[in-house]
């Protein structure tokens, strides 16, 4: 039996959100690259670099391509990236004298770590979103409830003193509302060239970098972040503290609904094949597990941050692989955290 993540093995009936899953598919990640080699055209124009005839033709193009993806899947297995196919495909449809207009000054990093950009951003959007419904859900709940002493507070798992449901409730709302408080609101655009030291565009670089940003809904940065990590990690940091508060309060639903302590009962309790008595805090487990898993491939990503030199394929593409899934866990334990308080009474049981 199989518990890895994925789209089909058995813990996908735990991936309830979509949205953010759909930031990192292949067709998402097409779609953020052709819109920066358009955004990179007009600002080339825009500033002098490049003729108008030779941007107009290169957007008409663009605005009509259709990528082989077959064809695209082969490359990426070769090169490693997906730029080099893409812009492939897309020079080969340019006429000859505008080719050399077509990618100018650019490299496939700035491509692939502006679409990452692009699509962190989006999914921050997305989560925030769901936070708020999930604080909503929260505070329905607290106000359901009188502020009767009705739970015992617990301190180092050991009775303290009685503290009321909304209460309770509020402990975990004041951590949602500190998320959302501290979203990441700074996305990067990559633009560095080659070699990481943008040298065709010349002085031409911030103004370049501004339109490209400002078309793209990203923000210039002051320094190519090739190697520095750091615009990826804060990201990825605050998904993973999104991932933490569910599990506290996942953690915290496991304990009240223990039968001897008895403070909440859930809908829907899972079975047991051979207890027929029982009701496991199924959903609850699971939320506490993908806290987990998101805190693992957290300190992969950190791993990942450091890079050789001007550029590092190792680490580059291990932070790939991590990314993703931890944003999109993420996004599941906010989901599955709704469900959870959906479904649970609070109070003496």
């Amino acid at each position: 039996m199989s518990y890895a993540a994925g789209s089909d093995t058995w813990m996908s009936t735990f991936s309830q959100d979509k949205s953010v899953q759909a930031c990192f598919s292949v067709n998402a990640d097409m779609n953020a690259m052709i819109a920066f080699e358009k955004a990179l055209t007009r600002a080339l124009e825009r500033c002098g670099v490049i003729p108008s005839e030779d941007a107009q033709h290169i957007i008409d193009v663009v605005d009509k391509f259709e990528p082989d993806m077959n064809d695209l899947r082969v490359m990426f297995k070769r090169d490693g990236v997906v730029p080099p196919g893409l812009v492939k495909q897309i020079r080969d449809e340019l006429r000859s004298e505008y080719k050399a207009s077509f990618h100018y000054g650019t490299t496939s990093q700035d491509l692939v770590d502006t679409s990452l950009m692009m699509r962190m951003r989006d999914s921050v959007a997305i989560l925030s979103d769901n936070l708020k419904n999930l604080n909503l859900e929260l505070k329905n709940l607290a106000s359901s409830h009188s502020d009767e002493k009705v739970l015992m507070a617990r301190t180092r798992m050991q009775n303290a003193l009685p503290i009321s449901v909304p209460e309770k409730i509020g402990f975990w709302q004041s951590q949602i509302e500190r998320l959302l408080g501290s979203m990441p609101a700074t996305f990067l655009l990559q633009l560095g060239g080659p070699e990481g030291a943008v040298r065709k565009f010349t002085t031409n670089y911030q103004d370049i970098s501004n339109d490209m940003a400002s078309a793209l809904g990203l923000t210039a940065a002051k320094h190519v972040w090739h190697t520095d990590r750091q615009p990826v990690t804060n990201i990825c940091f605050w998904f993973t503290q999104v991932a933490t508060v569910m599990g506290k309060i996942a953690q915290d639903v496991l304990v009240m609904v223990q039968n001897e302590v008895g403070e909440a009962s859930l809908t829907d309790g899972g079975s047991s094949s051979v207890m027929e008595h029982k009701k496991n805090p199924v959903l609850a487990e699971v939320i506490l597990a993908q806290t987990r898993y998101c805190h693992t491939q957290m300190n992969g990503i950190n791993t990942a941050s450091i890079h050789e030199n001007e550029r590092s394929g190792v680490a580059w593409t291990l932070e790939w692989m991590l990314v993703p899934v931890l944003l999109i866990t993420s996004a599941n334990t906010v989901m599955n955290t709704k469900d959870l308080i959906e479904n649970i009474t609070l109070g003496s049981v």
